[in-house]
C-alpha cells in the first residue's frame, strides 16, 4: 500500500472511479473528481499522479465529444480502469 501525500484526493478519485464503473455516476462526475484532485496535488513526489489525472480527465473530455452516446460509457471505462491501475502501481 502506498502512503499518499494527498490521501483525500486519492480517495476521492478511487470513489469516483468505482461509482462510475458501477454506473452510479456520470462521466462528468468522474471528470470533476479527477480535476479537483489534480488541482490539489502539488508535491513534486506525486507530480506523476497529477499528470495521470490530467491525462485521464482530458481523455474523458475527448470521449464526450468524439464517441457516440451509446458507446461513451464503454470507452470511458477503459480510461477509468487505467486510472485505478496507475494508482495501484505507482512508479518507483
Amino acid at each position: 500500500m502506498n502512503t499518499w501525500l494527498y490521501p483525500e484526493s486519492v480517495q476521492r478519485v478511487e470513489q469516483a472511479c468505482h461509482a462510475f464503473l458501477s454506473r452510479q455516476s456520470s462521466i462528468e462526475q468522474v471528470q470533476a473528481a479527477l480535476l479537483q484532485s489534480e488541482q490539489e496535488i502539488v508535491a513534486l513526489d506525486e507530480k506523476w499522479l497529477r499528470s495521470a489525472l490530467f491525462e485521464a480527465e482530458n481523455k474523458l473530455e475527448e470521449i464526450k465529444f468524439t464517441v457516440s452516446d451509446d458507446k461513451q460509457a464503454e470507452a470511458a471505462d477503459e480510461v477509468v480502469r487505467h486510472v485505478l491501475q496507475t494508482m495501484k502501481a505507482p512508479p518507483a
